[in-house]
């Protein structure tokens, strides 16, 4: 893309005619799907927990509301600060610090034995846990070219659902049943995944070079590109083939400094160029960002959506052990109906690069369907499953749109606010929950049916959709790209016409 009057060469440009996607791109993915797996196991975890501790502790109703709310309360500040630490000090050493502190956190529960140490331990469990959350969209987001980037960013968010089926295996050796077993055991097992990650991330995981040219360090940022395409080089045929891997010769005249003469002194002086104009005035780190004329629009939409998102998609999870605790139901049922949310990947996959729905219309048309089947599950059990279909393919098009939709200076705090956002309705949902499960077991499924037709308004008002979009494209960039692929549509009417 042309950027009129400054840049005739952008980063999106030189990761697609140097870079594309290979190795690299696939060992960081295989790493940070790691972390959305822990954290899918930690929600389930979590919501184990309590229906166990409430009996063998004697705990109760406000003591298991308190208990349920601060894990999620934890995730709020986790969120807004992994926000400013990341868009200031980078994604890497983000990823590594919240990894460790998952490792450590997770075996503290070995040492809980009253309610007042297990609201330490829950809040900061849930503080890491919201940490890590927009860790790693944000740094698949920056390596990746538009064509497998929303892709990869599903990827990462259908994880979150294999870790719950991971947690429901840890909860198979280790619980007897829905309200006893060995809990403690539990969650110490599950925290060597975190330690795994933050090895990994040591090891092979480079910084994001997207970040460091925001940061000004336009030097580092180039020779992360370059180790990019040096470890590119000996991708497997059958991933370049695909992923359209690119195979560059090295430059004569590459930039001062260069580590492996990939880049030339002209493309870093476009990269330059463009660099200044994008993130001219931006502010890092800044919340207040999100509330300028380009963003508000989209940043009241996304928060409400994160919000309402939220309180069903985790006020599912807290409240269906207390359902099926209280029908005599097993693990196995439960399982039956959050497996919903696996066979979502495989729509995702199709439809966020399809131009009728993209992001935008199919988050739309999945929350329409959820608030039908959310409603239907007041009276029956079977829409169970199709509630967390749905509601996971809101989640699987929500994550790469609030990464795709800010710039570099502020995305993870964007992204990361608006998780906090939601988070704070998690916080929330156990005192209206707990209180509408006790009078009628199924008064929850109806406060989830009104959240998803606001949801469905808040999207369908949403300004743009992020499918086709270049990340950190200024306004007129946005309506250039709109106006290039209305003349694409017109250009293959016409043909199909004379044909």
């Amino acid at each position: 893309m042309i950027y009129p009057e400054q840049s005739t060469l952008s980063l999106d440009d030189l990761m697609e005619q140097k870079v594309g996607v290979g190795k690299y791109q696939i060992i960081t993915l295989a790493i940070l799907v790691l972390i959305d797996l822990n954290d899918g196991c930690e929600l389930i975890l979590m919501s184990f927990l309590m229906p166990i501790l409430k009996k063998e502790w004697q705990l109760t109703s406000l003591q298991v509301q308190v208990l349920t709310s601060v894990f999620y309360l934890g995730m709020v500040f986790g969120s807004l600060l992994t926000g400013v630490v990341a868009d200031k000090k980078g994604r890497k050493n983000c990823i590594i610090f919240g990894c460790f502190s998952q490792f450590i956190v997770s075996n503290m529960f070995a040492f809980c034995n009253s309610p007042t140490s297990m609201v330490f331990v829950r809040f900061f469990y849930g503080f890491v846990f919201g940490f890590t959350i927009p860790l790693t969209t944000c740094m698949i987001s920056e390596i990746t070219t538009m064509a497998f980037r929303g892709r990869f960013l599903i990827i990462i968010n259908f994880f979150v659902s294999l870790g719950k089926i991971y947690a429901f295996i840890l909860a198979y050796i280790c619980l007897e049943d829905f309200h006893s077993g060995h809990w403690r055991l539990m969650m110490i097992l599950s925290s060597f995944s975190a330690l795994l990650v933050a090895i990994l991330t040591i090891l092979f995981m480079l910084e994001s070079p997207r970040f460091m040219m925001a940061s000004n360090q336009i030097d580092e940022g180039l020779n992360i590109v370059e180790e990019i395409i040096h470890i590119n080089q000996s991708t497997p045929p059958w991933i370049h083939s695909y992923f359209l891997t690119s195979f560059p010769k090295k430059e004569k005249d590459p930039f001062p400094g260069s580590k492996y003469g990939y880049i030339s002194k002209s493309e870093k002086h476009e990269i330059e160029k463009w660099i200044r104009r994008v993130f001219k005035n931006e502010k890092r780190g800044n919340l207040l960002e999100l509330f300028n004329t380009s963003n508000i629009n989209t940043t009241v939409r996304l928060w409400t959506m994160w919000f309402f998102l939220n309180y069903m998609y985790f006020g599912q999870l807290i409240i269906l052990p207390f359902i099926y605790g209280q029908k005599n139901q097993s693990f196995f049922d439960y399982l039956s109906a959050v497996a919903g949310e696996v066979p979502s990947i495989l729509v995702s996959l199709y439809l966020i690069e399809v131009p009728h729905f993209g992001r935008k219309n199919t988050m739309a048309l999945s929350f329409l369907c959820a608030s039908i089947f959310h409603l239907l599950s007041y009276s029956y059990s079977w829409p169970i499953f199709l509630t967390r279909f749905f509601m996971k393919e809101c989640y699987a098009m929500l994550y790469p749109f609030s990464t795709e939709c800010y710039q570099t200076s502020n995305r993870t705090l964007g992204f990361g606010s608006a998780s906090a956002v939601g988070r704070i309705a998690s916080t929330l949902s156990p005192y209206i929950l707990i209180p509408l499960f006790e009078y009628n077991l199924g008064l929850p499924f109806i406060s989830f049916g009104i959240g998803s037709i606001i949801c469905f308004g808040a999207c369908i008002t949403l300004p743009f959709d992020t499918r086709g979009r270049v990340l950190d494209a200024k306004n007129e960039e946005i309506e250039l790209n709109r106006f290039d692929q209305a003349e694409e549509i017109l250009s293959q009417m016409l043909e199909n016409q004379n044909n």
